[in-house]
Parts: C-alpha cells; structure tokens; sequence
C-alpha cells in the first residue's frame, strides 16, 4: 500500500534527525516498517528515525518510533523531546507539564517558553536502573549494564574504534535483543560521548544515551547532577526527576523542513 499524505515535517534533537508522521493532522502511512527503511535510506532526508504520533485509547499523546531498519525501539529521549515540542507547537497541548505515551510506557514532558517566545522541553526517562558490570573482551574490559526502558551498554575508557566495537557489543548474543552502546570520555565539566545505536548504526546523539551514562557517571563518582553529556550533535543536560528514580532530558529542539513526501 503506497504512503497517503505524510507531511514532510523533520525534527533535530541535538542532531537525531526524525521524520514525523503526524496522524492527528492527517498523516498516513501503508506499511510503518517498510515506510521507514525507505525514507532513512533516502540520503536527501538524512532522518536517524520515523516518528509516529498518534493519541492512545486513553486519550494521552503517543509515540511510536521506527528506526532506520525498520525496527521498533521501546522509547527514545531525543524523539520524546521532538514529539512534545511539536505537540505543542501544533496546539495539542497547552505549555507546561503533560504525559506522553511510549512503548516502555508512560513519561511526562515539560514545555515553556523562553523570554524571546522560544519552546524549551525536558522529558522524564525512567526509571533509569544499573543492571549489573559485564565483562568484555577489547581495549575496554568491564561495561555497565543500563536499563532506560530501552538498554544499554555504557563504557568507560581510552581511545576505541567505534566503527569496529559499535557494532560487534551492539550485537554481542548476550543481549539477545540488541543493544545501545555509549562510548565515554570523561572530560573538564562535562562527559564526551559517541553512541552506536541498534538497529541505526552510529550517531549524532542519543538522548536514553545520555541518561544511561549519566547515571553511571554520578554512581562512580565521576560527575554530579546536573550532568552535561557531550555529543558530536550537541549537548544534553541531565538531571534527577522525583518520578520513579527517573531522569530529566533536556536540549534543543528546531524544525529542519516542512513540506509534503
């Protein structure tokens, strides 16, 4: 069944490239999955994802997000921040704090408006639990285990080829899901990051990413909250949220085109 009329609607967080599907206005797609592998593949688009929003049976705003193979990820933090700013842009919701629906199940997300009229948004991922150390065979020996609503694998260390280990731990048969994996640095004032995520490959940021290796990186020692996590697309600042030993993700949000596809 061939795409109806899908808006054209790219959204960046902090460099996550989406394409949104707004169903409330009308959008429509035939097969998400297919949808979504041609739309990534497409190099004029440049989109890490598809992002889906629709409403729930209770009413509440919900995002479903299709990766660049088609994939269905339980949540995304950069996506869930794209999603409310555009929910309120579009008149959805009002400024101020509401819920957002997800695959991992409910989060909430707080949109204001700066001084010059400009959206800012936070959204709360969590809980964010440390599942245990895993032992690896590489330039890094020992990984920390996190369970963001989606998991992943946060690693501690020197210089290492993320072309190579990216892919290798993301795929390693112990996660027989897959898993995201985050390359760290630790630096003056702030945390540099490189992230392989499942079923995408290697990108510019990762909001869940972020929240994993803040997590780790305050329980070492090595940061304290608000922690600002580095990204080759920008920096994500997070800090604690009192909702379910959660985590407040906040960073920027701007529309990189509108039209129709």
């Amino acid at each position: 069944m061939p795409d109806t009329s899908c808006s054209l609607r790219r959204l960046e967080g902090d460099g996550n490239r989406f394409l949104l599907v707004d169903h409330l206005g009308g959008d429509s797609v035939g097969d998400p999955i297919e949808h979504a592998r041609r739309v990534c593949a497409d190099g004029t688009l440049e989109v890490d994802g598809v992002l889906h929003l629709d409403r729930n049976e209770e009413g509440r705003l919900a995002m479903v997000l299709y990766n660049r193979d088609g994939s269905r990820p339980e949540t995304c933090g950069n996506g869930l921040r794209c999603l409310a700013w555009h929910a309120v842009d579009a008149g959805y919701e009002e400024c101020g704090t509401f819920e957002l629906s997800t695959d991992a199940g409910l989060t909430l997300a707080q949109v204001w408006r700066t001084s010059e009229s400009a959206l800012e948004v936070r959204v709360s991922l969590g809980p964010i639990r440390i599942i245990e150390q895993v032992a690896l065979e590489g330039p890094v020996h020992e990984a920390t285990w996190v369970d963001c609503g989606n998991p992943h694998l946060v690693l501690f260390g020197g210089d290492v080829a993320v072309e190579e280990w990216g892919p290798r731990l993301s795929g390693d048969p112990r996660f027989p899901s897959g898993i995201n994996v985050e390359f760290v640095q630790v630096g003056a004032g702030s945390l540099s990051v490189r992230v392989w995520e499942r079923g995408v490959g290697e990108t510019a940021a990762c909001g869940s990413g972020a929240c994993a290796v803040a997590r780790v990186a305050v329980e070492r020692g090595l940061a304290a909250w608000p922690v600002r996590v580095a990204l080759p697309g920008g920096v994500l600042t997070v800090s604690p949220c009192e909702e379910n030993d959660g985590l407040w993700l906040q960073g920027s949000v701007r529309v990189l085109n509108d039209g129709t596809l």
